[in-house]
């Protein structure tokens, strides 16, 4: 079943009239697309945040004008950096059958092998940007990682996806790895270096450091 959501028709508009909607617990938002005209709307945020939140990986919606039914999906919206809420809202009108672009967040499932052999797993790529029909949005893309080992990465061309969904993200693209923790890393290194310190020989002729003064001192001590 679709989301649902009440909207009104916003007739008020500027920078002021943005930030009185907000001060009111609305949200400036429009619609376009479809050969429609560009619709200026308002949200009311609670109910926003309560039915779609912070994914945008959600099927289609039902926005209610008036008694008026579009069905779209959220195509962009706008954060404030320092209370983390929504300040503007872009919906593109579609189709049940029509395809769109759309991100759909990564969760990674298990506990990889190579963990277990001391590694950390890093989680590189979050969202997976596919084609997929608007009706078969996907909430999200569940990847096992417990066969991966110590080394090893995960590319998005390994990830098995719906029969309707095709990812526009690179397939090249590193999804997930593990890795050696930095300090064991940090250990090797120190190691490599202090063996090829003991290793170095010095050039012919030349004395080891200490030696090279006191020979200048009994030269000296001769010629007195």
């Amino acid at each position: 079943m679709p989301q649902k959501l009440n909207v009104g028709r916003r007739t008020d508009f500027g920078s002021r009239a943005s930030r009185r909607l907000r001060r009111q617990g609305s949200v400036p938002a429009v619609i376009y697309g479809r050969g429609g005209e560009e619709e200026n709307l308002t949200v009311d945020r609670k109910e926003f945040m309560d039915e779609i939140g912070y994914t945008r990986a959600i099927s289609m919606i039902e926005l209610d004008l008036d008694g008026a039914v579009s069905t779209a999906i959220v195509k962009d919206i706008q954060w404030d950096m320092l209370t983390d809420q929504p300040v503007h809202i872009d919906f593109l009108r579609v189709s049940p059958d029509q395809t769109v672009t759309v991100p759909v967040p990564i969760h990674l499932m298990g506990k990889p092998e190579g963990v277990n052999m001391g590694g950390v797993l890093e989680q590189v790529l979050n969202e997976l940007e596919v084609s997929v029909r608007a009706s078969a949005i996907p909430a999200k893309v569940e990847v096992d990682v417990t066969a991966m080992l110590l080394a090893d990465s995960l590319h998005v061309a390994d990830l098995e996806l719906g029969e309707e969904v095709v990812s526009e993200t690179p397939p090249t693209a590193v999804v997930a790895t593990v890795v050696a923790p930095t300090a064991v890393v940090e250990e090797e290194e120190e190691e490599e270096e202090e063996e090829l310190a003991e290793g170095e020989e010095l050039p012919e002729g030349e004395a080891p450091e200490g030696e090279e003064g006191e020979a200048a001192e009994e030269e000296e001590k001769a010629e007195e």
